[in-house]
């Protein structure tokens, strides 16, 4: 699915139960494991996890887009989830149920901004947030948020 520019790179994760806000990530980001677009695996997700520990990036509403940029990502990647039920992230323990993680490489940082201000901008859509979170399945899901 392709929103402006930014590609799921894998169907969305939809209505898995997520027992805290590292589970929720890592099942999130597994959808990224065979992706061509990181070169670590295991370096990207402890990444996302690093980036996570200092100011997590919630756009409120239950939406969530945990991310790394590093030189373990080649290509810009994005996959989404939704949890079954929100999920405390943060330390604030703010209820997430929607997760966008992203990957992004050092040189492609303009571009990513760019994406990224476009999909905050429609996931502040109440619309677009409650057809994510009532869509039946990942194509629904996909035409939604495109």
């Amino acid at each position: 699915m392709i929103l402006n520019g930014l590609t799921l790179a894998a169907p969305p994760l939809l209505d898995f139960e997520a027992t805290d806000e590292h589970d929720a990530i890592r099942r999130t980001a597994d959808l990224l494991a065979s992706d061509a677009g990181i070169t670590h695996f295991g370096g990207f997700v402890n990444a996302v996890f690093d980036r996570q520990k200092f100011n997590p990036p919630l756009l409120g509403n239950g939406v969530a887009m945990p991310h790394a940029r590093t030189v373990l990502a080649n290509d810009i990647v994005c996959v989404a989830s939704r949890c079954a039920r929100p999920v405390p992230f943060g330390l604030e323990a703010t209820p997430i149920q929607l997760i966008f993680l992203i990957g992004v490489p050092p040189h492609r940082i303009d571009e990513y901004l760019k994406l990224t201000a476009i999909l905050a901008q429609r996931l502040r859509d109440p619309l677009i947030l409650d057809g994510l979170i009532n869509a039946n399945n990942a194509d629904e899901f996909a035409e939604v948020l495109a």
